[in-house]
């Protein structure tokens, strides 16, 4: 995963409603009914929207619920897998840069959703939807009065989605199983509420979007073989793996189904109360406990083996041809987090104040496994063994770290009417982070830790990590001044700095903890009348000491480890490096009648690497250099305009949006390019009556494949006269998609 991003947008997901029916606009130009965050890729998480910088290795679509994170950070339990909006949200909307800065530290735009907590009559909400490939949602709440100001909400939403792509298991690719109960209580002469709510969570998810293509060579892409990417299935029927596990060094065979599972418990306390003198004072408090296994099988390099290549079938005959190697990861994770933020609010003058302070812990870690496994390049592969053996080259990636974090943080906002023309919001944050655990790092001249295939922790050794306690923080200023009539001027800039945490102790290197410091500013303008509501404004954004780790291909020049001169090995490596990017960008939404509604915008962006020079050494003794400062950031692009019209007339409504990405960079060298693509959606609404509405969406209307990806053989390649017609696999957006739904109120 990579840095962060920003967006300009709403959200939207599991919810049926496409598009909410009140508009809200901020500084940013986010408009609640822009399907911005339609995912062409996925039905189960929102589309990460960036304005040039990748996706964080702590946050990726952070979700805030009741004020407080859903997750600690992604790499424990992914936040979308422990969140559903629909019909037990009372309402959600988005958290912009300034505000996630403030509130988290981080520059991003946010999911911000609160939980329906009771209502003072009964009431339910019934929803049904069913897809054109076998998917069934199930989204359901009632609530109602008990006594004494007490109420109740009580939800549950299912998800039984066996996928496009036909997979040859008896099992579905999707099940998301989501409960949940609130009680709260008003208090008296409107003074406020609190509210206790339990969720528990099962989500069953084989991540396996994956398909062959060919990359002619010009940025397009053409089907392999008659393969049908996103309808064939690129995996073998085989639903055990096997692997070495890293702590014990035992072979463990495990079904799919039981290695792709994430379990959680979520308990969550709020408290709203309103002082006699006008002083707001919010209380929230989360305890989290869950774990996730994950392992499916990312791709790897695509090789042509030979007789002398060591692959056959099961039978034993020997395989000659293409060959897709796939990394297997199996990931076995924990949190145990308490999560709480008090704030204070009140007006003074001219003034609107925040005070607000966190305190967040959590207990996490993960033990990661790794093994290679190989396959045919066809629809329903066979599977291949390498010497005998199903899976090989165990533990290569693997990883270890169970370890302690606290987060102790307070801030400061001041919203200023400074005049009848100006308005200023400030904030500052200061957050301290202190850390300790265990790891399997090497240490110093001590090497015993180094992965090589075999490894495993019954020949290495348990190691520990306390850094210094590290000052985190964030400051930032918003200036919107009134020109003329519904002309502003809008500006801010805003700072945070942040350093590593306890993910950054998986690997067997010393991790890089230098502070990562993240600059944002935004000018422009915006104008608003009875029809039209615009804003332009230049973005620029930069981020030093960027810490991943990145998988590189390199070709034997001798033979080593037992492979043969030739054999494509695959090294992770640490890699630090900065990344900035200038853009532009224009948010419009105009209503030129009633009933017709557009949302446009167009975004103009230029991601780079910044400092990006490294010198891995490889197992054959290899050493080459590198410096990638000035390339575009692969998988991220340039341009991108949304088109999302709507009209509504009587019972009816009719929608559309449109979505067009400009190429994207598929190695670090930027000799090799995807070009650019079109996602739409689209879908009509009939409201029957009060209570009842029906509703039939269409995903990815021009059935585009949407093929991406990497070619890890080719990302340190400057000539790439050499991957012309060249078949690689990557993953694909839904194929085109028909959804039908029911929703009803009683």
């Amino acid at each position: 995963m990579s840095g962060k991003y920003l967006a300009i947008s709403v959200f939207l997901l599991l919810n049926l409603n496409l598009y909410s029916q009140t508009q809200k606009r901020d500084s940013t130009g986010t408009s609640e009914n822009s399907a911005i965050f339609l995912n062409a890729a996925s039905d189960s998480k929102p589309r990460e929207v960036s304005l040039g910088l990748p996706t964080n290795s702590t946050s990726a679509v952070q979700i805030f619920e009741d004020g407080l994170p859903v997750s600690y950070y992604i790499y424990h339990l992914y936040p979308y897998k422990s969140w559903h909006g629909g019909s037990s949200a009372q309402k959600t909307g988005t958290m912009g840069p300034l505000e996630s800065a403030l509130r988290y530290g981080e520059i991003n735009n946010y999911v911000d959703s609160y939980n329906r907590v009771g209502s003072d009559s009964f009431r339910g909400d019934f929803s049904y939807t069913l897809g054109s490939y076998g998917q069934n949602k199930l989204d359901m709440n009632v609530s109602g009065p008990i006594a004494g100001g007490w109420k109740y909400s009580a939800s549950a939403f299912l998800n039984l989605d066996p996928g496009s792509n036909h997979i040859a298991y008896p099992f579905l690719k999707e099940r998301h199983q989501f409960y949940k109960g609130a009680v709260s209580k008003d208090f008296s002469d409107g003074k406020g509420s609190m509210s206790l709510v339990y969720q528990y969570v099962h989500y069953l998810s084989l991540t396996e979007n994956f398909g062959p293509f060919v990359f002619v060579g010009d940025g397009s892409v053409v089907p392999y073989e008659g393969f049908n990417l996103g309808v064939d299935s690129y995996r073998p029927e085989d639903r055990d793996v096997t692997y070495m596990d890293f702590m014990t060094g035992e072979m463990v065979t495990m079904d799919l189904k039981d290695g792709n599972r994430d379990r959680s418990h979520h308990l969550t306390y709020r408290l709203d109360y309103l002082f006699d003198n006008g002083v707001k004072l919010d209380f929230r408090s989360r305890f989290k406990k869950g774990d996730s296994v994950r392992g499916g099988g990312s791709m790897a390099a695509i090789d042509m083996a030979m007789p002398i290549s060591g692959y056959t079938y099961s039978d034993g005959t020997v395989y000659n041809g293409l060959v897709q190697k796939r990394t297997l990861i199996h990931f076995d994770a924990f949190e145990t987090s308490w999560m709480n933020n008090v704030e204070l609010s009140w007006a003074t003058g001219n003034h609107s104040l925040r005070a607000g302070a966190d305190l967040h812990m959590n207990h996490g870690g993960t033990t990661t496994s790794s093994a290679i496994m190989a396959h045919e390049i066809k629809a329903n592969p066979q599977m291949l063994y390498m010497k005998g053996e199903r899976f090989y080259n165990f533990n290569t990636a693997g990883e270890y770290y169970d370890g302690y974090e606290t987060k102790v943080a307070a801030y400061l906002k001041d919203g200023w009417k400074a005049g009848s023309r100006l308005d200023i919001d400030a904030f500052l944050r200061i957050e301290g982070l202190k850390m300790h655990g265990k790891s399997a790092n090497n240490i110093g001249d001590d090497k015993s830790n180094t992965r090589y295939s075999g490894f495993n922790m019954t020949k290495g050794k348990v190691t520990t990590f306390s850094p210094s306690m590290f000052l985190n923080g964030a400051a930032g200023a918003e200036l919107i001044y009134r020109l003329v009539g519904g002309l502003y001027l809008q500006t801010d800039g805003t700072f945070t700095r942040s350093h590593g945490n306890i993910f950054n102790y998986g690997g067997f290197y010393d991790p890089a903890m230098d502070p990562t410091d993240t600059y944002l500013l935004r000018f422009g303008f915006s104008y608003k009348n009875d029809w039209i509501n615009v804003l332009s404004q230049l973005n620029y954004i930069s981020q030093s000491n960027y810490s991943t780790r990145s998988v590189f291909q390199h070709a034997l020049n001798t033979s080593v480890g037992g492979f043969p001169a030739g054999y494509t090995e695959s090294v992770t490596l640490p890699l630090v490096y900065g990344i900035s990017s200038l853009g532009w960008m224009t948010d419009a939404m105009i209503n030129p009648m009633p009933g017709l509604n557009f949302h446009i915008q167009f975004t103009l962006r230029d991601p780079q690497y910044k400092d990006f020079v490294f010198s891995p050494t490889f197992s054959d003794g290899v050493t080459e250099h590198y410096d990638f400062s000035g390339r575009n950031v692969t998988n991220l692009h340039k341009v991108e305009f949304v088109f999302d019209p709507s009209y509504s007339y009587g019972a009816w409504r009719w929608w559309l949006s449109t979505r067009y990405i400009s190429k994207q960079y598929i190695n670090k060298t930027n000799s090799l390019y995807f070009k650019g693509r079109v996602e739409t959606f689209g879908g009509m609404d009939y409201r029957m009556n009060q209570n009842t509405k029906f509703s039939l969406n269409v995903i990815n209307i021009l059935n585009q494949k949407g093929a991406s990806g990497l070619i890890s053989s080719a990302d340190l390649v400057e000539d790439a006269s050499g991957y012309k017609n060249y078949v690689m696999a990557g993953t694909f957006i839904r194929p085109f998609t028909v959804e039908a739904s029911v929703s009803i109120d009683f």
